[in-house]
C-alpha cells in the first residue's frame, strides 16, 4: 500500500485538522500521529507543505487514491479518534465529511452525493445552521421540504443543528418585523435609523428565490463554490484559526428528509463502519494502525488554542528591527519578516485593498477609490484564485461603490489581522485616517519589500 508524496502531504493536513478540530491536542493523539507518520514515512517536509493547503485541496488529492487506500484512511481516522478516549461531535462530522467526499465505495455511503469546500472571505458565519440552497427555484424539492419541515428540524436539532429554509425564514421575518428591527438595533448598532427604515421597506418585497440567488451568487459562488443541484450546506466545525471555513455540500436527492437521515446515521455510526478485509496484507496493515499503548508514564499536556497566544508572545521578536519589515510575495501574501516570518492572513479582497494603499504612499480618500477601480481589479485578479472575471469585477464594484458594508468589513478584517499578531504595535501597519478624509498607511516604505512589485501594476 503505497502513497505518493502529494498523498502524504494531504494525509498530514487532514490528520492535523482532525486532531485540532475539538480545540485540544493530547498525548494519546500525539503518540498515534507519530506512529502514522513513521508507518507512511510522512516527513517533516510533507507536514510543512500541509500547512499551505486548504482542507478541501487535501480532500481533492486523496480522491485519486484507490478504494483500498481510502479504506485504510477510514481505519486511521477511527483509530485516531479513539486515541483520546472520546469522539467529539466536531471530529465525527469532519471524519464523515472527508469519508463521503473522497469517495469510498461503501454500502453506508451509496447514493450520498457530496462535495467538500474550503471557502475564504466569507462575511458571515453559518455556525450550526444547515442552509438549503438551490441554483434556481426547484418546485418539487421545495414541496418535499415543506411537507417534512418539522421532521427535518427535529432530526437536525438532535445533532445540535438548526435548519435554515429560506421560505420559512422570509415568512418569519415578515410576520415579526418589529422584533427583527429591535434585534438589529442591538446586534448591529452601527445601522442608522434611515438604514433600518430602508430594511423595513424592503421586507414586504423580499422572497426566497431572490434571497437564495443573492446568497448563492454574492457569497458562495463568488468564493469558488459551484452548486448545480438543490443542496444542503453545513459548516464543519474547526477550532483551529485560519483563513478558510470548511463546509460539506450534500445534494438533497429525491427525498431531502431521507438524505439527511442517512447523513445523521452515518455520522452517528462512523466509528462502527467495518469494511471487510480483502487479504492478509491488508490485515497486517490494519493491525499496524492499532494504537500501541505507552507503557512508560508521561507528563500529559493538553495543547489548546489558547496556547497559540503564548507561542505568539514567545516568538514575537526574533529580528534586529524594532518595527518589523513587511514582505509582499509575488502572489500577494503579507509577511512580517522580523516577527518569525509570520504571515498576516486575510482574504484576497482585503489583500488587494491593503497592497493598493501600500503602493499609494501618499494615501487617498475613499471617496476617490472609484477612480482607481481598474488598478484595484488588476491587483485583486492577480491575487485571487477564482477565475470568473465577472464576479471579480462585481466584488471590486461593491467595494469602490460602497455597496452594503463591503468597505467597512474589509478594513475591519485588515485591522484584526494585524492586531491579532501585533496588538497595539499594529497601528503603523493599518489603513488610517479621518472619516471622509485621506486614508494612509504610515509605515516607512523602506521597511516594505515586494518580491515582484511589477506583478501588481
Amino acid at each position: 500500500m503505497k502513497f505518493k508524496e502529494q498523498h502524504k502531504t494531504a494525509l498530514a493536513k487532514v490528520l492535523s485538522d482532525l486532531v485540532q478540530c475539538d480545540g485540544i491536542v493530547n498525548q494519546g493523539e500525539i503518540d498515534f500521529l507519530q506512529q502514522v507518520y513513521a508507518l507512511f514515512n510522512i516527513t517533516l517536509t510533507s507536514r510543512k507543505k500541509a500547512t499551505n493547503i486548504s482542507l478541501s485541496e487535501a480532500v481533492t488529492i486523496l480522491k485519486s487514491l484507490g478504494n483500498q487506500e481510502k479504506i485504510a484512511i477510514l481505519r486511521m481516522f477511527q483509530s485516531l479518534s479513539l486515541s483520546d478516549d472520546s469522539l467529539d461531535h466536531t471530529e465525527s462530522l469532519l471524519i464523515t465529511s472527508v469519508i463521503l467526499s473522497i469517495g469510498i465505495d461503501l454500502p453506508e455511503t451509496q447514493g450520498l452525493n457530496t462535495a467538500f469546500v474550503s471557502i475564504p472571505d466569507l462575511s458571515f458565519d453559518t455556525r450550526n445552521a444547515v442552509l438549503y440552497l438551490e441554483p434556481a427555484f426547484d418546485k418539487k424539492t421545495n414541496a418535499s421540504i415543506n411537507r417534512d419541515y418539522e421532521a427535518i428540524c427535529k432530526l437536525l436539532r438532535k445533532s445540535q443543528r438548526e435548519f435554515f429554509f429560506l421560505p420559512k425564514v422570509v415568512s418569519d421575518l415578515k410576520s415579526k418585523k418589529k422584533t427583527f428591527r429591535n434585534a438589529l438595533s442591538y446586534i448591529e448598532p452601527t445601522l442608522t435609523e434611515d438604514q433600518l427604515d430602508h430594511i423595513d421597506g424592503q421586507l414586504p418585497q423580499l422572497d426566497s428565490v431572490f434571497l437564495s440567488k443573492e446568497i448563492f451568487l454574492n457569497y458562495l459562488n463568488a468564493n469558488g463554490l459551484k452548486i448545480s443541484k438543490p443542496s444542503f450546506f453545513l459548516k464543519i466545525g474547526n477550532m483551529k484559526p485560519g483563513i478558510y471555513q470548511d463546509f460539506l455540500i450534500i445534494e438533497t436527492g429525491n427525498d431531502p428528509l431521507q438524505t439527511l437521515e442517512r447523513l445523521v446515521q452515518l455520522n452517528t455510526n462512523i466509528l462502527k463502519i467495518n469494511p471487510p478485509i480483502s487479504n492478509a496484507k491488508e490485515e497486517a496493515f490494519v493491525k499496524k494502525l492499532a494504537l500501541k499503548p505507552e507503557t512508560n508514564a508521561k507528563e500529559e499536556l493538553n495543547y489548546m488554542g489558547f496556547h497559540k497566544i503564548i507561542l505568539d508572545i514567545l516568538l514575537k521578536y526574533n529580528g534586529l528591527h524594532e518595527v518589523s519589515r513587511l514582505f509582499i510575495t509575488r502572489k500577494g501574501d503579507i509577511i512580517l519578516s522580523d516577527r518569525n516570518n509570520t504571515e498576516v492572513k486575510m482574504p484576497a479582497l482585503c489583500k488587494a485593498l491593503y497592497i493598493f494603499f501600500l503602493l499609494h504612499e501618499d494615501g487617498l480618500s475613499l471617496n476617490y477609490l472609484n477612480d482607481h477601480k481598474e488598478e484595484l481589479y488588476n491587483i485583486y485578479s492577480h491575487i485571487s484564485t477564482y477565475g470568473d472575471e465577472e464576479l471579480l469585477r462585481k466584488a471590486i464594484d461593491n467595494l469602490t461603490n460602497f455597496i452594503g458594508s463591503t468597505m467597512n468589513a474589509n478594513l475591519s478584517r485588515i485591522r484584526k489581522a494585524f492586531r491579532d499578531i501585533l496588538g497595539d504595535e499594529a497601528n503603523l501597519y493599518l489603513i488610517k485616517g479621518e472619516k471622509g478624509g485621506r486614508k494612509i498607511i504610515h509605515l516607512d516604505r523602506s521597511l516594505v519589500v515586494f518580491e515582484d512589485r511589477e506583478a501588481f501594476s
